[in-house]
């Protein structure tokens, strides 16, 4: 056959099919500019200079790769949609002659002809909007923006490559299909779906099973460490659990209201349990992919909004006080410490306040009942706990308060455990406790189980270090140390000033000196980090909701030629055409927003698990993280429920 001949009917193909042709190739256009645009400003970022660029490159670096292997998936999968639906029209051009390796020339050329228009599209769309997301980006992370950006070739040409190996993937699946089905099949593939499906018990329970454990991971891990560790074991249980129970629970159910005379023999519910259950299979699994999608769209926007809203947050809980001065023990030397900054708060104009000092030593031990027991030299964040030992001087001192201890008594804290006991030994050490604190307001918050023992003085603390040192085998071993924090006030200014002149003279001047950590000049290394997570987080989310709401449009059309013939016949045999209408909506209803509803049960049950990782990231503010999940979910509905609109009036359209 003539080569035109292909050509002609690729690009005919495409324009008589652009309902759903046209959508394929404008998600991937989107999914081109926006792995080009990523690109682009990731490989400009790793050639800038600026502070906290590490932390924002690698972040970067991740959105470009789950960009592109999601883009893989995703055209993959609409793929498998486009040719599922044209199998018919593919089967007529064999039995009107065409061998199947003229009918896959058809579909090179018709790969070749989106594949290239959305390519250059996407790169075109890439470069009108890659200064704009750049400035974007700039902007959020408080840097300068004018800070130039060029068109990189490099990022172009990567893109042109990735994509085009990903159509030739879609080339060979394509390819494979045509050649493994013969022309009865090629006729009748687009009918497959409709063959009822078997009620799997067994898979059913799997899925059960799997959501149960996901679940349970989720409501009951209470350590930051562990939740973050388990994080995406529990988000791989409930993606297992939601397609089995969407492919396989869904059809168990529908199947027990069939059984159910009462409400099966109506006529809306017959009409609509009849449709459900005959292509079941084909719906069910659209259907648990749009509730994974758009569970990943609240959790990723709501997790990446609250970290960015939050940096001050994160910083209180970071930073207690504006500066903190890191001693080895023994404030011999505090004098000079205090001198040297009254002498720079004087030069710069600083006013010191709420100043705390204390003594502490933090050991890593298990909690076994009432007893604080050694880890053999092997620190487990997941189910050790930090052990604050502070001298009761120290403490009444911040507090302004002045309790006493006898010899041999305690007073407790721990912020995860119910500690019912009204003693604790501490390696073998047995102490009374007095009083169990409520709160603890001068430590940072721990990212892993905390306990906080007060004892009556200093020598109960080094005895005590001592001994456990001979047990443990940690390296060098543990030690008491001294913190000397206060807040300053001033222009913003005058404080870079005063903590640049102060660190420098503290650094020549003081022995033992560990290190001197403020807010300010690391407030931008959170910016950099919270603030690139945050672009991240809406690119990504942007990307998930473009594809659900294109899994959504597929799945209507797909029903929506399902169901032409069937409703005609219903009318033919007497339905009128509002009680047609009236059953199509409450199906649809029905199917559409089952996976709203459960995007919106996962995302409240992995509230607590996500909570926990935050709090790894420093953001303790539950609250905050709460009301931003509740907008992101309110806007997603109301979203989704304009996208039902939309998708419904072609679903009526093609139905009429």
């Amino acid at each position: 056959m003539n080569k035109n001949l292909y050509s002609k009917l690729a690009r005919n193909n495409i324009k008589n099919n652009r309902n759903t042709y046209f959508p394929y190739m404008f998600s991937s256009i989107i999914a081109i500019a926006m792995f080009n645009i990523m690109l682009t400003i990731t490989n400009r970022a790793s050639k800038a200079v600026f502070y906290g660029d590490s932390s924002m490159i690698a972040i970067l670096m991740f959105g470009v790769n789950v960009i592109g292997l999601f883009s893989l998936l995703f055209i993959f999968y609409t793929n498998s949609f486009l040719l599922k639906r044209r199998t018919k029209e593919l089967g007529l051009y064999s039995v009107l002659g065409m061998e199947k390796k003229h009918i896959v020339k058809v579909l090179f050329y018709e790969i070749l002809y989106s594949g290239l228009t959305s390519i250059g599209t996407g790169i075109i769309v890439g470069l009108v909007f890659t200064k704009l997301m750049f400035v974007i980006l700039l902007n959020l992370l408080f840097l300068d923006t004018s800070i130039s950006l060029g068109i990189s070739w490099f990022s172009i040409g990567v893109t042109i490559l990735v994509f085009i190996l990903i159509y030739l993937v879609v080339l060979v699946y394509n390819t494979i299909k045509i050649y493994r089905l013969n022309p009865i099949d090629l006729i009748t593939g687009g009918k497959k779906g409709e063959r009822e499906p078997k009620a799997n018990w067994f898979l059913g329970l799997i899925g059960m099973i799997s959501l149960g454990i996901g679940y349970y991971l989720a409501l009951t891990i209470n350590n930051p460490i562990s939740a973050l560790n388990m994080f995406f074991v529990a988000v791989l249980f409930v993606m297992i659990g939601t397609y089995l129970l969407f492919t396989s629970g869904s059809i168990i159910i529908i199947k027990g209201l069939r059984r159910n005379k009462k409400y099966y023999y109506q006529k809306n519910h017959f009409i609509s349990v009849s449709n459900m259950i005959y292509r079941m299979k084909q719906n069910a699994s659209g259907l648990s992919n749009i509730a994974i999608l758009s569970t990943a769209v609240l959790i990723t926007i709501s997790t990446t909004i609250s970290l960015y809203v939050g940096i001050e947050d994160v910083m209180r809980t970071r930073y207690p006080r504006d500066v903190n001065i890191g001693l080895e023990y023994g404030p011999s030397n505090l004098e000079d410490i205090e001198n040297i900054i009254e002498e720079y708060g004087e030069i710069n104009e600083i006013e010191v306040s709420n100043i705390e000092n204390l003594s502490y030593s933090m050991i890593v031990g298990t909690l076994n009942k009432n007893e604080i027991l050694g880890t053999g030299g092997e620190i487990s964040f997941s189910d050790g706990f930090a052990v604050y030992l502070i001298p009761l001087e120290d403490y009444n001192r911040n507090q302004g308060l002045s309790l006493e201890l006898e010899d041999g008594q305690v007073l407790f804290f721990s912020d995860t455990t119910r500690y019912n006991y009204e003693d604790i030994i501490v390696y073998g050490e047995r102490y009374e406790i007095r009083e169990k604190l409520e709160e603890i307001d001068f430590l940072p918050v721990a990212i892993f189980n905390e306990i906080v023992i007060i004892v009556k003085d200093i020598d109960v603390i080094e005895n005590l270090v001592s001994k456990i040192n001979e047990i443990e085998t940690i390296k060098d071993g543990y030690s008491t140390y001294y913190s000397y924090r206060f807040d300053i006030e001033g222009k913003h200014e005058d404080k870079i000033n005063f903590i640049s002149s102060l660190k420098g003279k503290l650094n020549e001047s003081v022995e033992g000196l560990m290190g001197v950590e403020d807010r300010y000049t690391t407030r931008q290394d959170f910016i950099s980090l919270y603030g690139s997570l945050f672009f991240i987080g809406i690119f990504l989310g942007s990307l998930f909701m473009i594809a659900t709401v294109l899994i959504i449009y597929y799945k209507q059309i797909s029903e929506g030629y399902d169901d032409r013939e069937r409703f005609t016949i219903l009318q033919k045999v007497g339905m009128s055409k509002e009680e047609v209408k009236r059953t199509i909506k409450s199906q649809i209803l029905m199917v559409f927003f089952l996976p709203l509803v459960t995007a919106i049960i996962h995302t409240v049950v992995a509230f607590p698990l996500v909570s926990k990782i935050l709090a790894v990231l420093n953001l303790t503010n539950t609250r905050l993280f709460l009301s931003m999940t509740a907008i992101v979910v309110l806007i997603f509905t109301l979203g989704y429920g304009i996208v039902y609109k939309w998708t419904a009036r072609v679903y009526y359209r093609i139905v009429n």
